[in-house]
C-alpha cells in the first residue's frame, strides 16, 4: 500500500507541475512535442511496478524460424565400440557426443580419440567407433549427394566380417567368385581384425585391396 500511494503521489506532483506549466506559459505556447513528453511521462507513471503487460494477445505465439530449423529430425547410424549401435534420429544442432550418449555410451576400450566429439550431425551421417587399437580409415561417413541435393548413396561401409556374399559384390573389383572366397576364408580362419586382413584372401592382392579400401569396415 505505500508503494502504491508513492506512486500516486508522484503521479500527482507531476499533474500539478504540467497544469502549472500551461497555467504560466499558455497551452498555446507549448509545444506539440513538449505536451506529448509531459502526457507519456505521466503514462509512464501510471504504470504499478512489478505488473508486466503480456507482449502477445489472444494467445498467438509465432515460432522463430531458427527455432523451427532446430526442431527437424535427422537419421543417423552409429557403429562400432558403443552400448548399442544402430539408427538413431536426432535433430539438426546436435553434435556427435549426442549420438555416442544416445546409443548408450562407449563401451570399455573405445578409443574416442579417434572420434571428433564436438562435429555437427548430418543426416544420413555413419559414425564409427573403433576400439583402441583398431585402425580405422574414417570414422565419420558423410553422404555422397548430386548437385541438387539429392543423396546418392547412404555412405555406409560393408562389414566384410557381416556382408553376405550378394553384399560384397557391390564392392569395387570384386565378383561372385572372389566375394565367395571372403567368405570362405573367414569361415576357416575366423573373423578379419583390420581391413588389410582381405589381403590373405586368395585373389586379393596390394591393388585390389587399395581400390576398396575406403568401402570397408570390420567394425561389428
Amino acid at each position: 500500500m505505500k508503494e502504491l500511494w508513492s506512486v500516486h503521489k508522484i503521479k500527482i506532483f507531476v499533474l500539478i507541475s504540467v497544469l502549472a506549466l500551461i497555467s504560466i506559459l499558455g497551452w498555446s505556447s507549448l509545444s506539440e512535442s513538449e505536451a506529448e513528453s509531459s502526457i507519456e511521462q505521466i503514462s509512464f507513471i501510471e504504470e504499478v511496478p512489478g505488473e508486466e503487460k503480456e507482449s502477445i494477445s489472444s494467445g498467438e505465439v509465432h515460432k522463430p524460424k531458427d527455432v523451427e530449423i532446430a526442431n527437424q529430425e535427422i537419421l543417423i547410424d552409429i557403429k562400432g565400440h558403443v552400448m548399442e549401435p544402430g539408427v538413431y534420429r536426432m535433430k539438426t544442432g546436435e553434435r556427435i557426443i549426442d549420438a555416442v550418449e544416445k546409443a548408450g555410451g562407449f563401451l570399455e576400450g573405445a578409443d574416442s580419440d579417434q572420434v571428433n566429439l564436438a562435429a555437427l550431425l548430418v543426416d544420413e551421417m555413419v559414425i564409427i567407433v573403433p576400439k583402441e587399437g583398431e585402425v580405422v580409415n574414417e570414422v565419420i561417413h558423410q553422404p555422397v549427394r548430386n548437385e541438387n541435393g539429392e543423396s546418392e548413396t547412404s555412405g555406409a561401409l560393408v562389414n566384410i566380417n557381416t556382408a553376405t556374399e550378394e553384399e560384397l559384390t557391390s564392392l569395387t573389383g570384386i565378383g561372385p567368385s572372389k566375394a565367395k572366397a571372403i567368405v570362405d576364408h573367414r569361415t576357416e580362419s575366423g573373423l578379419f581384425k583390420k581391413i588389410e586382413d582381405l589381403m590373405q584372401v586368395t585373389g586379393i592382392g596390394q591393388k585390389s585391396f587399395e581400390k576398396l579400401r575406403n568401402e570397408i569396415t570390420v567394425v561389428n
